[in-house]
């Protein structure tokens, strides 16, 4: 799943991307039990605002609602079908319509300091949740933040996804933990962000060997330029370390990710693509071997920007579609969305 594609600020209707501050906010999340949100991950651009602005002193930030279709086929997601008869990983695809829903808001206090708290879906959580933090902006143009991931928002989860012949029930899951981001380093294309944290499950009802508990630990290394006026390429490599209770569950996964943007004026058109390998430790005592997942995403995003000369608005129509293919049935994975929204900044 395209989880890491960035939500990049640029200065919308300036030919240059590797000159602008980007913030991270992607969309790939499943909300189960809050929202009922789902979706594939993509790419947005935004902010027809000027990087001059966001160092007046005072509030800033954008919000974003979207809409649309999404599609899934997995047994792991609590939308499928609660009771399951056998391990073959068959299940139908359960579509609904969704409503989505992100946030940037930032309070500068002078040129070099703010405070922020955003809804974020990449690094180590690879899911939907808040974050507050601290971001620090350098005289080179690079910036540096710490952030804290509460585990406001959760996650509806099977208490045991393995359980058959009566109807599995549900518990809660959450991700905590700390976050540092250094982006533009030393005033460069490249950005890192390094987490450490938490996944915890309310009540996990597993196998000893499948207990979901883990430590995360995370890197991302992104770079971002131009390839002329019109022509942005971003691209990615992360690795996450899951250290989970379960000796069948740890794992090591590294992906990477690359972006195309078009920009023409008002319009923005984006294509992501991503591929990503994650390989267990130890083996699986249901199927009696070790799990290892293939994961492929792509994406595509269209921008407009002041529709209806709405000042500071975007309209962002995206439709996404990732899969998992494990070599264990059971785990295998897609899904699809499409959506239409806005976003405005201030």
């Amino acid at each position: 799943m395209i989880h890491s594609n960035l939500l990049v600020h640029p200065v919308l209707f300036t030919p240059s991307l590797s000159s602008m501050q980007r913030n991270k906010v992607t969309m790939s999340f499943s909300l189960k039990g809050y929202l009922k949100l789902l979706a594939v991950g993509c790419v947005l651009a935004s902010s027809t605002v000027y990087a001059e602005e966001h160092s007046t002193v005072g509030f800033h930030g954008s919000v974003s609602l979207f809409t649309g279709v999404d599609g899934t086929n997995s047994v792991m997601d609590t939308e499928s079908q609660a009771k399951i008869t056998d391990y073959s990983g068959s299940q139908e695809r359960q579509n609904e319509a969704v409503v989505i829903p992100f946030w940037d808001l930032n309070y500068r206090f002078d040129d070099s300091n703010e405070v922020y708290f955003k809804t974020d879906i990449v690094g180590m959580a690879s899911d939907f949740y808040t974050q507050a933090g601290y971001r620090h902006y350098l005289t080179d143009g690079s910036n540096i933040a710490i952030g804290v991931v509460p585990g406001l928002l959760e996650k509806e989860v099977w208490k045991n996804p393995y359980q058959l012949q009566s109807d599995r029930t549900t518990t809660n899951a959450a991700v905590q933990g700390l976050v540092l981001n250094y982006d533009r380093v030393l005033g460069s294309d490249w950005s890192l962000e390094l987490a450490r944290g938490k996944y915890s499950l309310d009540q996990e009802d597993s196998l000893a060997a499948l207990d979901r508990n883990s430590n995360l630990s995370y890197v991302e290394l992104n770079y971002m330029t131009d390839l002329s006026e019109s022509w942005g390429v971003e691209w990615l490599i992360n690795y996450l370390d899951v250290d989970a209770s379960g000796s069948a569950l740890k794992s090591q996964r590294i992906s990477t990710e690359a972006e195309f943007q078009l920009r023409n004026g008002r319009h923005i058109t984006m294509l992501a693509g991503s591929v990503g390998l994650q390989k267990f430790d130890d083996t699986n005592p249901l199927w009696k071997r070790t799990r290892e997942d293939t994961k492929l995403g792509v994406s595509a995003t269209y921008i407009y920007a002041m529709p209806f000369d709405w000042k500071n608005t975007l309209f962002i129509a995206r439709g996404g579609w990732d899969i998992t293919d494990a070599n264990i049935d059971f785990y295998d994975h897609d899904e699809y969305l499409v959506t239409l929204g806005m976003q405005y900044q201030f």
